[in-house]
């Protein structure tokens, strides 16, 4: 007689270990690391519970979700009578007291799959339900629990998408008519003429050759790296500027602000580096060029300016942060005179400390010194602060002081409060700004040895915006308060800026509002804030006006915080709730922050294309949008698909029936026979029967449902390849390639794994293969 797992004899206890089998790791993942093993059905049949693990497990590792035992019954002797598998996101989350600081991760996902003993001692799939409520993510996957034990090449073959998928990075935008522009731009005769000697890079030894190497590999995994060494009359190094493809891919997405960090420079280190970063949809620093300069004179920085602008294809930032120099701030005047330009207030703070620490009353100077930049709401406040901080004080004669009076309009906050700067400037007391190679660069760093850990800095700064895309996608943030406000961003905004938002929700508690004056739609509000100071017992009470249009639900604050970082302020936020505004209104909900920036990025790309008239142009901008083709398609996880759905492509390119003005057409197809007992789920690639020894049954290869088909325009070009057999360029290529670009923005919204994007491998190769069929084939051809 069988019985539960409950009640058996101490002495035959099989079950602990049973248990522990099916949540230990199958070493055998990693030998099919991507395998098809088929899709769960109704009517498979098993040998034992552990063959139901390692399929069930294979099949949600390729498609990209975890799983957790749910129920399981086993019999004296360790016989399974029952197992029940689900989605490891299956489950409701807990709102206990103690629970309310984690973000959950379960969404009562109803995936999961059981199986039951019969007469025959085989257990027998009786439930099989595919479809998921959260999106799914093979390159997600490793950072499941599910997978935390996988072995490194095993990790970097899920990181990849699986076996085989080939890592692809946009290149920088290239338009025909403005490469004359941007030679001119790179290489013509600057303003400036000095009349010293610039300076030459100093070498350690070894560095040169390092630096050659470096480029040298660089340049031999994707042609798409950019590296210009700038050289004297003599031959001798004076800068070296370089961008690979991930920053020139970046820069395309995140080049609304940036920010040029010469700290190395100015602090004097042995490899004086300057770097150029942006801001990442979670908020975390991206790498968008290199530049090594052996001075700090205006003509080296016009140059370090021409040649990233150059290297980002003309396009301008639309603001940018840098140190205080009078180098930087005449090359900025010269070369990108219409970009805002806000000199780093955290920077200037800590070079207080060395200009003013001589003086017998430093402290008390710092001090007021503080109060002046921070705590100065309008600039009649600025103004009367900082004329008696410099008298009481005595200061008239100290030229720093005179140098940052004179600059003041790109400093102080309360003269750029009215701009975007996607927060990468200090605001508020003691704020931090860290490196991007913090922790790989000392004072003794040398080039050779900041080259052999450059791209390891790299693949952490990576992992680090794969892990935010990972918990921004699969889990979600208790919620602090009950305003409808917060669970409406909780659904758009990724995890890190979602808690700056809450962080905001919390402290309304700290704010008192009252209604100043009512003209007509235009309502005036104070709001007194509470402020705990650094020992956090005292407190202190500021006042900030707030003007609300309440048809429009325009909000202004004093403190410009939405203007400068993009989230609502608190003092906001407490006005829309004192006037009981349940929802943010739209114009306050950034897409700069929000999950799908980067899909949303791609499909908003004007759909009009350059046509140029002669066959080596056509080459290079079709080259340019192929790449872009390439890197739009690496969004998605579904490789596999993507190369069936290329053999189809093939035929239908050199087939003698397609002409200039026929119109690609992919059906779906779903067999009749895989429809019945069976919950078919968004993932589905190939239907296979499990015969119970190992094996799967041949079963007709499904069909791809429309809203994939689209991503076959892409990713085709891994398998198209092969086809790139002549170099007969094509004069009428225009209207596939606009049909293709058209619907390039389909698939994207399917999209959940930007992180492939983080590497590139031989993405040239891909792009020349695409525009080697459009050069390959017949005139006649629809290119």
């Amino acid at each position: 007689m069988m019985e539960t797992e409950k009640v058996f004899p101490p002495n035959n206890n099989h079950r602990p270990a049973r248990r522990r089998d099916l949540n230990a790791l199958d070493p055998s993942l990693e030998e099919s690391d991507g395998e098809d093993v088929g899709v769960p059905e109704v009517g498979m049949v098993f040998n034992d519970h552990l063959e139901v693990n390692r399929f069930y497990r294979r099949y949600a590792r390729r498609v990209g979700f975890g799983v957790s035992v749910r129920r399981s019954s086993f019999s004296q002797e360790g016989t399974c009578l029952y197992l029940e598998l689900m989605c490891c996101k299956g489950g409701r989350p807990r709102y206990e007291p103690k629970f309310r600081k984690r973000a959950s991760s379960t969404t009562n996902c109803p995936a999961k799959i059981r199986v039951k003993l019969w007469g025959d001692k085989l257990l027998h799939v009786e439930l099989a339900i595919l479809d998921h409520n959260h999106p799914v993510s093979p390159a997600m996957a490793r950072f499941l629990n599910s997978y935390k034990q996988l072995s490194g090449p095993a990790k970097r073959r899920l990181r990849m998408g699986g076996p085989g998928a080939m890592p692809v990075e946009e290149p920088s935008k290239m338009p025909v008519d403005k490469l004359s522009a941007l030679e001119e731009l790179l290489f013509g005769e600057t303003k400036h003429h000095s009349f010293v000697e610039r300076g030459r890079l100093k070498f350690q030894p070894g560095d040169s050759e390092a630096l050659r190497l470096f480029f040298t590999r660089m340049q031999a995994k994707n042609a798409n790296f950019f590296n210009v060494i700038d050289l004297d009359d003599e031959g001798c190094v004076r800068n070296v500027f370089w961008a690979d493809a991930q920053s020139r891919a970046m820069y395309d997405f995140y080049n609304d602000v940036i920010t040029l960090d010469t700290s190395y420079v100015v602090g004097k280190y042995d490899m004086p580096l300057a770097t150029f970063i942006g801001v990442n949809h979670h908020g975390q620093s991206v790498l968008l060029g290199c530049g090594l300069l052996s001075d700090e004179t205006a003509e080296t920085y016009s140059w370090l300016f021409k040649t990233w602008i150059a290297c980002m294809s003309g396009n301008l930032p639309k603001a940018i942060i840098t140190n205080h120099c009078r180098g930087i701030q005449g090359a900025i005047a010269e070369v990108i005179p219409g970009v805002h330009h806000r000199i780093c207030l955290f920077h200037i703070m800590r070079r207080a400390t060395e200009r003013l620490g001589g003086l017998s009353e430093y402290t008390a100077i710092n001090k007021a010194f503080q109060k002046v930049v921070y705590d100065s709401l309008t600039v009649d406040e600025f103004e009367g602060n900082w004329s008696t901080m410099i008298t009481y004080n005595g200061l008239q004669c100290n030229d720093w002081l005179r140098s940052l009076y004179e600059c003041r309009f790109s400093w102080v906050p309360v003269f750029l409060k009215d701009k975007f700067w996607a927060g990468m400037s200090a605001t508020q007391r003691n704020e931090n700004i860290i490196p991007f190679f913090d922790g790989y660069v000392d004072l003794k760093t040398t080039l050779k040895q900041f080259l052999g850990k450059y791209e390891m800095a790299l693949q952490s700064k990576c992992e680090k915006e794969a892990q935010a895309d990972f918990e921004t996608f699969h889990k979600k943030r208790p919620p602090v308060s009950k305003f409808y406000m917060e669970e409406q961003l909780s659904k758009v905004y990724t995890h890190n800026i979602f808690k700056k938002f809450q962080d905001e929700i919390e402290a309304i508690m700290y704010c008192h509002v009252s209604l100043i004056d009512a003209n007509g739609l235009i309502s005036t509000f104070n709001v007194k804030e509470y402020i705990f100071l650094e020992d956090g017992r005292r407190t202190m009470s500021k006042i900030f006006a707030v003007t609300c249009n309440t048809d429009k639900k325009d909000l202004t604050c004093i403190c410009g915080g939405f203007q400068f970082s993009g989230v609502l302020c608190r003092h906001s936020l407490s006005v829309l709730k004192f006037q009981q505004v349940r929802e943010i209104p739209p114009q306050y909900v950034l897409d700069r922050w929000k999950k799908d920036f980067r899909q949303m990025h791609v499909m908003g790309r004007p759909s009009s294309d350059v046509v140029p008239n002669n066959r080596v142009d056509r080459y290079d901008y079709l080259s340019m949008r192929c790449r872009q083709l390439v890197d739009s398609a690496v969004l998605s996880d579904k490789y596999r698909l993507a190369l069936r759905l290329v053999r189809e492509m093939e035929k239908f390119l050199f087939n003698s029936n397609t002409h200039d003005d026929t119109q690609p057409r992919i059906k779906s197809r779903v067999p009749k026979e895989n429809k019945q007992n069976t919950v078919v789920g968004q993932n589905l690639v190939n239907v296979g029967t499990y015969n119970g020894n190992g094996g799967l049954k041949a079963v007709p290869e499904v069909s791809i449902p429309p809203l994939v088909n689209i991503m076959k325009l892409s990713i085709l070009l891994e398998a198209l390849w092969d086809t790139t057999v002549g170099i007969i360029f094509l004069n009428h290529y225009s209207h596939l390639t606009d049909v293709i670009l058209h619907n390039a923005g389909f698939f994207i919204s399917s999209g959940m794994s930007p992180e492939c994007r983080l590497s590139w491998g031989i993405s040239k190769l891909w792009c020349i293969t695409l525009f080697g069929i459009f050069i390959s084939v017949n005139e006649d051809i629809d290119s």
